[in-house]
């Protein structure tokens, strides 16, 4: 095929001619909308690199070619496009040359963040108000999942991937939330699919593990080992016992607290897991691709405990040895 390709821009070459589109590289073919972010001052490679990785084109030369022939590569405007199915080689043309409405907004979601502060984000950008995103978090999931939502204070927690995104004034936040989305479905990968039925995890669960190592891991080393904390812990029934979750529960996934007291811990709430054995009914945060490999990928060991250190947490064995972490903690405490 890769020859039949070269000999075709050959004869176009050589002869000065334009050689009208094969049909079956001239519509593409997937099923759902895509949207690609065209950066600005991009070239037409990159472009067609985008275009091809998502499955708008399928070549990358004959797209190039066809593209300095009618001299779209001189035109290119940086924007946010979606193209529909069966969108021809034409028709994306007209829109690369076009351009998008709007001025562009970057939106940047730290790893860790909740959906109530993504939406506090969205807000402040001026592309909705957080009710508006938040109802759309809820439209997304009646439209695309049917997990359990009992004790959940925002559906889809978890479910949008962290990331810096490139929006514009006129996107909504069914936009937004799409695109989320869509991003954390493109992270779970297949193996990651299979290594989740290999552990007889949901993906429900294993966003909820991976949320509580992204609130919880000082560093990315670490969070392996954190990791393989939670499922020791699971694996003799053992109470989590994790500040982050209390944190959450208490503030019904909107308000954060910097202390966490006793108090706190025998307050009774479906997250507070000095209470309830297992994991949470759902995720506490957005974790990112590093937190959700760790969920999947425990390191084995036989630490139950860890205490935050120096230079991150100090893992422990037995509750002995956890004592004597938290003296020191408390010692580095008290010299600060």
């Amino acid at each position: 095929m890769k020859k039949l390709l070269s000999i075709l821009l050959l004869l176009v070459l050589l002869g000065g001619l334009i050689l009208m589109l094969p049909g079956y590289l001239s519509v593409a073919s997937f099923d759902e909308p895509v949207e690609i972010v065209v950066p600005n001052g991009a070239s037409l490679h990159q472009v067609a690199e985008l275009l091809h990785q998502e499955g708008v084109i399928k070549s990358k030369a004959w797209f190039k070619h066809l593209a300095k022939a009618e001299n779209v590569d001189r035109s290119i405007k940086p924007g946010n496009y979606i193209f529909s199915p069966n969108i021809t080689i034409s028709q994306i043309f007209e829109l690369l040359k076009k351009g998008t409405p709007g001025k562009p907004v970057i939106l940047t979601v730290p790893e860790g963040y909740t959906l109530f502060q993504i939406a506090q984000r969205v807000e402040s950008l001026n592309l909705g108000t957080a009710e508006e995103f938040l109802a759309a978090t809820e439209k997304y999931y009646e439209e695309n999942y049917d997990f359990q939502t009992d004790n959940l204070y925002f559906n889809l927690e978890g479910y949008l991937y962290p990331d810096t995104y490139h929006f514009n004034n006129t996107s909504t936040p069914e936009d937004i939330v799409w695109r989320m989305a869509k991003t954390m479905e493109d992270i779970f990968t297949q193996e990651f699919k299979s290594r989740a039925d290999e552990l007889n995890l949901t993906l429900h669960e294993v966003l909820t593990i991976a949320s509580i190592i992204e609130r919880e891991a000082y560093h990315d080393e670490e969070r392996p080992t954190v990791s393989g904390v939670i499922y020791n812990r699971l694996k003799i029934n053992m109470l989590l016992q994790i500040d982050a979750t209390v944190i959450y529960g208490l503030g019904e996934g909107k308000e954060h607290i910097n202390r966490v007291l006793y108090a706190h811990l025998e307050t009774p709430n479906p997250f507070n897991t000095y209470k309830n054995t297992g994991i949470p009914p759902g995720p506490i945060a957005a974790p990112g691709k590093a937190s959700i490999h760790a969920a999947l990928y425990p390191e084995e060991h036989d630490y139950l405990y860890y205490v935050l250190g120096e230079n991150g947490h100090v893992f422990g064995k037995t509750y002995q040895e956890h004592l004597r972490n938290v003296e020191s903690y408390q010692k580095i405490i008290n010299r600060q």
